[in-house]
């Protein structure tokens, strides 16, 4: 190996250690040069690890910095905000009234925005029977609501309660002015609107009355009153009272029923009520006296 320049036994001087007595100058450059090259690559060695570490360091930043500029984008800006509301299935419900109960409007973020917390809010709606939340594309909300329909009126002190069919209360500001049976006798003071009736006996009773009788029967009452389960009485759209034996009772004589009150009204009878609690025979009690055999007694009608 050739001599050094002096530049570079300069340049190497602080890393020259004492060497021992009786080298020549050429071997102690040597030396030197040789201890100075080992420091160079043990230094080497050492950049590795520390290039490594560096560079996680410097990855580690980047996703921090990624991950602050995508939080921005998906919850900072408006870009992934409902823009539009879809909402199908309404009938007596107002688009307005339902947005302001369930508390939604265009604007909320669509990756925090809670489907299934809506949806149950939607049910809590008298109204609503039942309640579909759904994405339409990106940024349209689809709201499909199902409603309940008035099923009878219970007539509550001058009130009109309007009841499904599963018993909920759906308002209690009617007039009884919808084409629904009317029930009266019932203990429902205090119900609001969206409380149930569903395990109410007097409900459960009427209800029944109200589907198993066919609807050119139901057409002709104009009232149905439980005050007592067991004995209900029925006011006809005449205005003649009817004390019932029992549904099917009602519908297998009800034909007869009809002629008869035909017969009484063409013969000036006016009846007070009829009682078909018999099993055979209608009692008629006329509001007018009429001439029998009995001194005035309610006439009896076979059949």
């Amino acid at each position: 190996m050739g001599s050094l320049s002096q530049e570079a036994i300069k340049a190497r001087k602080p890393f020259s250690l004492p060497l021992k007595e009786g080298f020549s100058d050429t071997i102690e450059e040597r030396i030197r040069t040789r201890r100075f090259r080992l420091r160079v690559r043990s230094l080497g060695r050492l950049g590795k690890p520390l290039k490594i570490l560096l560079s996680m360091v410097l990855i580690v930043g980047l996703s921090y910095l990624a991950v602050i500029q995508m939080k921005h984008l998906f919850f900072g800006t408006s870009y992934f905000e409902i823009r539009a509301i879809d909402v199908e299935g309404l009938s007596t419900l107002t688009r307005a009234d339902l947005m302001k109960f369930a508390n939604i409007a265009p604007g909320q973020n669509i990756l925090t925005f809670d489907r299934q917390a809506l949806q149950e809010r939607m049910l809590r709606h008298p109204w609503v029977k039942d309640c579909r939340v759904e994405l339409a594309g990106l940024f349209t909300l689809r709201i499909a609501i199902t409603e309940r329909t008035p099923f009878l009126y219970l007539k509550a002190g001058t009130a009109f309660l309007e009841v499904a069919e599963d018993g909920v209360i759906l308002a209690t500001n009617g007039a009884g002015e919808k084409d629904i049976p009317i029930v009266t006798g019932l203990d429902v003071a205090g119900r609001q609107a969206g409380d149930s009736l569903a395990d109410h006996d007097g409900f459960r009773e009427a209800k029944t009355w109200i589907t198993e009788l066919p609807a050119t029967i139901l057409g002709e009452i104009s009232e149905l009153n439980f005050t007592s389960l067991h004995n209900p009485y029925i006011f006809l759209r005449t205005g003649v009272k009817l004390f019932p034996r029992g549904i099917e009772d009602l519908r297998n004589r009800f034909a007869f029923l009809r002629a008869l009150l035909d017969n009484l009204r063409k013969n000036n009878v006016e009846p007070e009520y009829l009682d078909l609690r018999a099993p055979n025979d209608i009692v008629v009690k006329p509001k007018k006296p009429i001439r029998t055999s009995e001194g005035g007694k309610p006439s009896v009608a076979g059949r």
